[in-house]
């Protein structure tokens, strides 16, 4: 449980020091904190981006941002499936301007037909037909025994394309920590398996996991092919084919 009283003093403090609202997010805001949590506060002004510090015993991190930069990721499909949710659940410590309520409004009026079914298809395959690359890196990587190349793209791709498929699903989540399991749930029992053995969840053999990695490239380009154009399937389409041979 976190300190109101201690909340309530450092939100004046940022006040006093020109913020324009303090708010607290994440999972201390949802009251799901754990001890080792940390306590995440985002600031409506001009700041340091980010910041890591501990204080009263606890991680604290601190995000500045201007109130258009936030609205601007309400627009954004790479960013909203968090941006919003987390504005929703967001307590307000200190907003004399009335800036940090506006925006908690906008986010609770929010939709997905804001961005609109056509950018958000556009983003989806153009984020695709760029991790293509990965998939050319892993398959050169593995065929000449690079095996911290095959790695690092195995995990590009085990870790990334998850948001991608959110935004095809058109989902929303409170944190990162839900979203795999999220895509999983929607995506179905073939995806949930390729997403566990990408990330070696049973103890899979490395080649097995990169294989894992591919087939989950193969499954989301399957599943969103109507989005792509004729550029981005051109490129998609050698890396379908690349994946497919090294997944056999």
């Amino acid at each position: 449980m976190v300190d109101r009283e201690w909340l309530s003093e450092l939100a004046q403090r940022h006040i006093d020091q020109g913020a324009d609202a303090v708010v607290l997010t994440g999972s201390a805001a949802r009251g799901i904190s754990h001890i080792e949590s940390d306590i995440d506060f985002l600031v409506l002004g001009s700041g340091p981006e980010y910041l890591l510090r501990r204080a009263a015993g606890r991680l604290i991190s601190e995000s500045w941002r201007r109130r258009d930069d936030v609205l601007r990721a309400f627009d954004d499909p790479g960013e909203v499936g968090y941006a919003v949710p987390g504005w929703r659940a967001a307590i307000i410590l200190s907003d004399p301007h009335g800036i940090a309520r506006a925006i908690s409004d906008e986010a609770h009026a929010w939709t997905w037909e804001r961005i609109g079914a056509k950018r958000c298809d556009a983003w989806v395959a153009e984020e695709l037909t760029g991790y293509s690359e990965e998939v050319h890196k892993l398959v050169v990587a593995l065929e000449r025994g690079a095996v911290t190349t095959a790695a690092v793209q195995r995990s590009i791709l085990a870790l990334r394309l998850a948001r991608i498929m959110s935004v095809h699903l058109r989902l929303l989540y409170a944190t990162e920590n839900q979203l795999w399991d999220l895509v999983n749930d929607r995506l179905g029992e073939i995806w949930a398996t390729a997403q566990g053995r990408a990330l070696g969840l049973d103890n899979e053999r490395f080649s097995e996991s990169c294989t894992a990695a591919l087939t989950l490239f193969v499954l989301a380009c399957e599943t969103t092919a109507q989005h792509f154009d004729k550029r981005q399937w051109s490129v998609v389409e050698h890396a379908l084919a690349l994946a497919r041979v090294a997944a056999r």
